[in-house]
């Protein structure tokens, strides 16, 4: 079984509790996030050395470093929280691991859904712009409406 799979299994387990948590509180806990960001750095580094070849496994490092430094800078200014930049720091290496552009391409389904359901939820109800939205639940769909073919696609491989 390829290691990869495994911080998304992680990922799948915590995502309904992330999400309640983030709808109910607007926070994620460092003990989900944390725990996620140390399972995807352990399998990462893992992969590279248990099955050889180290440039996916670096292209993930890198995902996730960036979106952390860039996350930390956004969360300075409060433009999102930290709990959503340690999320998309596991997430995005993991999604970096498979293809290094498949990190945006996640970032972006997530907050497009993001957006869309915010603007129908403004229409309809009493929704202002100032109100923070919980950004983890639709991150996490992103994420895995994006890395699920990939990590298929890997699995399938791995049996054959």
């Amino acid at each position: 079984m390829p290691l990869i799979l495994i911080p998304i299994a992680y990922l799948a387990l915590l995502a309904i509790p992330l999400a309640v948590i983030d709808i109910r509180e607007h926070r994620l806990p460092n003990s989900m996030t944390i725990s996620t960001i140390a399972l995807t750095a352990v399998s990462l580094t893992a992969t590279a050395i248990l099955e050889g070849g180290w440039l996916s496994p670096l292209w993930g490092v890198l995902a996730g470093l960036l979106t952390f430094l860039v996350g930390y800078q956004l969360a300075k200014k409060d433009a999102i929280g930290m709990g959503d930049v340690k999320l998309l720091t596991s997430m995005n290496a993991i999604a970096g691991y498979f293809n290094p552009l498949l990190p945006l391409l996640s970032l972006t389904a997530g907050l497009v859904l993001a957006t869309l359901v915010s603007i129908i939820t403004m229409i309809f109800t009493k929704l202002d712009m100032k109100r923070p939205i919980p950004l983890g639940p639709y991150l996490l769909i992103g994420f895995f409406a994006a890395v699920s073919p990939a990590a298929v696609e890997t699995t399938a491989g791995a049996w054959s």
